[in-house]
């Protein structure tokens, strides 16, 4: 599939690696539908900078963990435009403790992680599998794979998000090719004080810059005999 001339959905991404993804993809030719919750000024910026690569931007706020703002948020874009490629970015990340952790902890990152992407993957690839053409990307975690300490919700909810690509690459086949990538360190927090703790037990032993996973979600966009596959980014901590 050709990235040029497709409309590409990709949540979450105002800022950090959803930005990166945004940016690279509207300079290979893609226009560009930008979803934000909160960071209305990045969205702005975003937009103007994706247009003066004489590409389409659209952006469209929405909070992800409400169902009715994520109804109305699908209904809107369908309404405006279609979805060539959908990609699975906007996520929820913090520290709980298991001794800490509550039912409320996991509802919000099962919403973020699952729900949402369960949802737009359903109506979006859908309308993909009826034009016989389209891609599904989730931006997954490799701590679906290998959790570690006081995440525990949150990597859960991640692991739910790597099964339903699988499922989801079976539903849709064989038009719609449905993936994930499982980043590792990418870009530091903006609270994380000790920079290197992350490295530690990466290979690499340096942080990735959001254009590593642009690498691998291009890779899945133009690929046609790739799908219910993982490709980590995560600079051998898996292997450490």
């Amino acid at each position: 599939m050709e990235v040029k001339s497709k409309t590409v959905l990709i949540t979450g991404s105002a800022k950090r690696i959803g930005r990166d993804i945004a940016l690279n993809l509207a300079k290979d030719g893609a226009d560009i539908i930008i979803h934000y919750s909160k960071s209305d000024t990045e969205a702005k910026q975003l937009k103007e900078e994706i247009e003066a690569f004489g590409v389409k931007a659209y952006t469209f706020k929405a909070d992800l963990t409400d169902e009715e703002q994520l109804i109305n948020f699908t209904k809107d874009i369908l309404n405006t435009t279609k979805v060539d490629i959908l990609i699975n970015n906007a996520s929820l990340y913090y520290k709980t403790p298991l001794e800490t952790a509550t039912f409320k902890d996991l509802d919000k990152f099962y919403a973020i992680h699952v729900k949402a992407p369960f949802y737009l993957s359903k109506v979006f690839g859908k309308k993909m599998y009826e034009r016989k053409e389209g891609r599904i990307i989730n931006i997954i975690d490799y701590s679906a794979i290998l959790p570690y300490p006081d995440y525990t919700p949150y990597t859960i909810s991640k692991g739910a998000m790597l099964t339903m690509t699988k499922a989801f690459a079976k539903e849709f086949a064989p038009y719609v090719l449905v993936n994930g990538i499982l980043p590792g360190p990418i870009i530091p927090p903006e609270d994380l004080e000790d920079k290197t703790i992350p490295l530690k037990k990466t290979i690499l032993k340096r942080w990735a810059g959001g254009i590593e996973v642009y690498k691998a979600v291009k890779y899945l966009i133009e690929s046609d005999f790739t799908t219910g596959s993982f490709i980590p980014v995560e600079g051998g901590r898996l292997i450490f």
